[in-house]
This record gives C-alpha cells, sequence and structure tokens, in this order.
C-alpha cells in the first residue's frame, strides 16, 4: 500500500465509520445463522462481530475465550448468546462499527485517535523535509504500520554496510495497540528493518464521557482534546529524525560487530525459546547466520523477519532484534543463558 492508497482507504473508513456509546443494558446478544451472533445496540441495529470483537467481548465478560469459540463454532449460537447476555451488567461501553461490523468493544473511557487525522499530521511533518520517503505501510482490522526513512540519515556498519535512520509509528483505532512511535533502521543490502527502543507510547485512555449515544463531538471540543497529544506526536517524529539519536544506535550496531558468540546453536535456540518460532523459522534462522557475532545474530532475526508474511509477526521480530541490540540484560539471556538447549 503506497501513501495515496492508505490515505484513500482512511478516508472512506472514516466517512463509514460509527461510534456509539452505550450502557451494558442497551446492548442484546442475537444468535444468527450467518454470522454466529449479532449484537444489538441502542435499539438502532444488529451488527455481526469482527474476530477482534469477539475476542474483545469473550475477554471483558470473562468468558473463557476456547468456551466461546466452542459455542461459536459448534452452533451453540443460543447457549452463547445467553452466556454474553448473562454476563452483560454494570459497565458502560464503546462501541466502534465499521462496514457494517463491529470491530470493537472497548471502554468508554477509550481515546479515540484516529488514524486518519494522525497520518495527515505525519505527512505534514514529512513534507517539511523532502529527504523523508515512506518505505513500507500495512494496514490491517486491526493496526496501521507505517514506516519511513530519512535519505540523510545514512552511515556505514562495515564496508559496504549502508543502513538508513527512520522511524515505525504504529497505531491502533480497536484496542490493539497503545500509538507508539519508534527509531527504525533500514539495512539496505538486504532491507532489513530493526526496531529500536520507543519513544513516545500513548495509551488510549481518556477521562470519561458523559453523554450515552452516538459520539458528535464539536470541531472545538476535538482541538482542544487533541492539541497536546498532536503537539507531542509532531516533537517525537522531529526527534526521531535526529542526527544524534541515529549515531547513538548506528554506534551500538558496530560495537555488536566486536560481540562473539562461542556458541551460535545454541544462542539461536534461546531466540526460538524466547519468541516460540518453528523448526521451521529456526532452520531458517541458521542459514542467515552467516557469522558468529552479535552483529549477525541481529541480521539473521532482521532477514527472517523480511521473510514473513504475516505483518504483526515481522514486526515482532525486528522489534526483538532492536531489544537484543538495546539491552544487555536481553543480550545476557540470549548469548549465555546457553544451557538449556532447546532443541
Amino acid at each position: 500500500m503506497d501513501l495515496e492508497e492508505l490515505v484513500e482507504e482512511l478516508r472512506r473508513q472514516k466517512e463509514k465509520s460509527l461510534d456509539i456509546l452505550c450502557g451494558d443494558e442497551e446492548i442484546e446478544a442475537i444468535p444468527d445463522k450467518k454470522f454466529g451472533i449479532l449484537l444489538r445496540v441502542s435499539d438502532k441495529d444488529a451488527w455481526p462481530l469482527a474476530e477482534w470483537a469477539h475476542r474483545q467481548l469473550a475477554e471483558k465478560l470473562e468468558i473463557p475465550k476456547r468456551y466461546y469459540d466452542r459455542m461459536l463454532e459448534s452452533g451453540k449460537l443460543e447457549l452463547l448468546s445467553e452466556n454474553i447476555n448473562a454476563w452483560l451488567g454494570g459497565k458502560r461501553r464503546l462501541i466502534r462499527i465499521l462496514y457494517g461490523r463491529i470491530r470493537a468493544i472497548l471502554s468508554d473511557r477509550y481515546r479515540i485517535i484516529d488514524n486518519y487525522d494522525l497520518v495527515f499530521l505525519v505527512l505534514e511533518e514529512f513534507r517539511k523535509k523532502e529527504t523523508i520517503e515512506s518505505y513500507r505501510i500495512d494496514l490491517t482490522e486491526t493496526m496501521l504500520y507505517l514506516k519511513a526513512i530519512d535519505r540523510t540519515l545514512v552511515d556505514s556498519v562495515k564496508d559496504e554496510d549502508i543502513v538508513y535512520g527512520g522511524l515505525i509509528i504504529r497505531d491502533s483505532e480497536v484496542g490493539a495497540s497503545a500509538l507508539r512511535i519508534e527509531p527504525f533502521i533500514l539495512r539496505r543490502i538486504c532491507s532489513n528493518g530493526l526496531i529500536l527502543q520507543h519513544s513516545l507510547k500513548k495509551i488510549h485512555l481518556g477521562r470519561q464521557t458523559l453523554e450515552v449515544d452516538e459520539i458528535d463531538w464539536s470541531d472545538e471540543t476535538r482541538e482542544l482534546e487533541d492539541k497536546t497529544l498532536w503537539a507531542k506526536v509532531r516533537d517525537i517524529i522531529r526527534a526521531t529524525f535526529d542526527r544524534e539519536v541515529f549515531n547513538t544506535w548506528v554506534k551500538k550496531l558496530k560495537e555488536s560487530i566486536k560481540v562473539k558468540i562461542e556458541k551460535p546453536i545454541k544462542a539461536v535456540n534461546n531466540i526460538v525459546r524466547h519468541l516460540n518460532l518453528t523448526e521451521e523459522e529456526r532452520e531458517k534462522l541458521l542459514v542467515y547466520f552467516s557469522e558468529p557475532t552479535k552483529y549477525e545474530l541481529i541480521n539473521a532475526l532482521t532477514n527472517l523477519a523480511g521473510q514473513v508474511k504475516n505483518v504483526e509477526e515481522q514486526v515482532r521480530l525486528e522489534e526483538f532484534a532492536g531489544k537484543i541490540l538495546a539491552s544487555r540484560d536481553l543480550e545476557r539471556e540470549i548469548l549465555e543463558e546457553l544451557e538449556d538447549d532447546v532443541r
């Protein structure tokens, strides 16, 4: 997805979305042969649930997810509806609806940060510096990921091993993650990405809302509530595209070349254990692990990340590689606690 496609899709989502604040007494689960169950909300309509909303509903009502799924998959729809309706009570919810489906069931204190507004702010900042370019954009049912690099932030870790500095922005409109802005390093030779220690984490939790019904904030109210957040986002974007920040991480990468790994196979096994990777992924890690150094271990992990199709898994691997680089404690666990050979 490129930026133009992203903006168009987010514009479409903003136009088609509906948010409803209501009490539990205004929610009713209804069996439905086509969708499993529908939720009727505030006597307005009844909607099917996206998989993420099913997960949130089960969690919020403390219905074990395996039991919830079993009832849904086996067609015990009356029983599932009875369970849901029995445990609804005493809470107020924010129900987020898009394209005719409930995509999220959230606390009424959830602070909405629309991807559409976020992306426009980000693009405004990018345009101020012509050397910034988007590298990769992914929009899933639960998450937005936007990676960008600054072509002026470039250095060589060793020989012709060139890296660029940038950032990754991630956000969820449905409670899957907080808004996060973190440094991102791209290795040119193989397009591997490395996510580093986060510099902004904004939890989606705001003041409790008193009104019950569809949300229709005035422009003035939105502007006042967003002013502090957006100012901070701007500052963090500018600070992340910073020469000193980039140089600090490049220095750590160069230092990692000197860290020798005496037992590379067991180091890989420790990563497999930490990340619960498959045997196939373990074999790929060993193939990518060309030299027994911390630097090459990190590159092997980011190389593996570049091969996976699932963007959430890719980000998880890139982030773990960044933690190995930054955290002495994690480095010790991976490189020194080698007695537990899990394979």
